[in-house]
């Protein structure tokens, strides 16, 4: 497989129809088709469904497609890296994943800084879960990651950040729960819940709760926290989730109650053990590590 195939056929996947995608591409449509189809052969069998408007997307040409992103967007990373290391200076890509945390703001910072002095640098930043990012660092499509605790990911070096996450539930401003102060295990007995995909495999709220975490009556899960909020003002349930992550835009509406006896997790920047940080992760890591506690 040829980088530049995988990028014509994420391109073709995207654009839904092969004459927009060869326009895209500047490419012709005859070309771009006989792509496809010796893709096809390669991979042994049919990657695209073919239809008079256009085309979508075999399962394994979805599956195709999200390996094609991470192949693409490596090599590309790696192409900026080796001209950056031929340059002046810092340049090229310094890649970074992050879930939703107030702590992100220390990175953000650094970098920041970091991008002043070296002006030909590109800042990339990945949102997502911890499953997600956790995927693209082994991928090696992202140099370091944020992650929220407990517990440490496998494989990985890392730097405790200065900010700890108590955890609790969002609640309506109207819930009769939001009178209270605090959250213990058995206000959540029957109630409507909204849980994060991860945290049915987390052991630790488990342990909190007393009980399995499945036994909860979990009414709907989420990624991340803006969508969770606005179900959460609109009736459907509490979200079970870490302080400082809602929207201000909810701020009206939504409330935030600790657990108690209290839940709590650190936040730390992790980067894969072994290969070689990048020049430019090199360089941020001081810039963080001066405010942070020792790992």
């Amino acid at each position: 497989m040829e980088i530049r195939t995988l990028r014509n056929f994420a391109a073709v996947v995207r654009a839904g129809n092969v004459t927009r995608a060869a326009a895209a591409l500047r490419i012709s449509q005859p070309a771009l088709s006989m792509q496809l189809r010796e893709l096809e052969e390669e991979l042994g069998g049919p990657l695209l469904v073919r239809r008079a408007r256009g085309v979508e997307p075999t399962e394994r040409g979805a599956m195709l497609l999200r390996r094609a992103d991470d192949i693409v967007a490596l090599a590309d990373r790696t192409r900026d890296d080796l001209r950056a290391a031929a340059s002046a200076g810092l340049s090229g890509t310094l890649a970074i994943g992050a879930g939703e945390t107030p702590a992100f703001a220390a990175v953000a910072r650094a970098a920041a800084a970091l991008r002043a002095e070296n002006p030909h640098l590109k800042v990339e930043i990945t949102s997502g879960n911890g499953e997600q990012i956790d995927e693209a660092v082994r991928a090696g499509v992202l140099d370091l990651a944020l992650f929220v605790g407990p517990g440490r990911l496998p494989g990985y070096d890392y730097l405790v950040l200065p900010h700890v996450h108590r955890w609790g539930l969002f609640l309506r401003a109207d819930s009769p729960l939001a009178a209270r102060r605090t959250i213990s295990p058995r206000h959540l007995e029957n109630l409507p819940v909204l849980l994060s995909r991860q945290m049915f495999a987390a052991g630790f709220l488990s342990g909190w709760l007393g009980r399995d975490v499945s036994t909860l009556n979990a009414v709907a899960t989420f990624n991340l926290a803006y969508n969770a909020m606005a179900l959460v003002a609109s009736g459907l349930g509490a979200a079970v989730s870490i302080d400082g992550v809602m929207p201000a835009v909810f701020a009206r509406d939504v409330v935030f109650r600790p657990f108690r006896p209290a839940l709590e997790s650190d936040v730390y920047l992790a980067w894969k053990k072994g290969p070689p940080l990048t020049p430019a992760a090199t360089a941020l890591l001081p810039l963080i590590r001066s405010a942070s506690p020792a790992t």
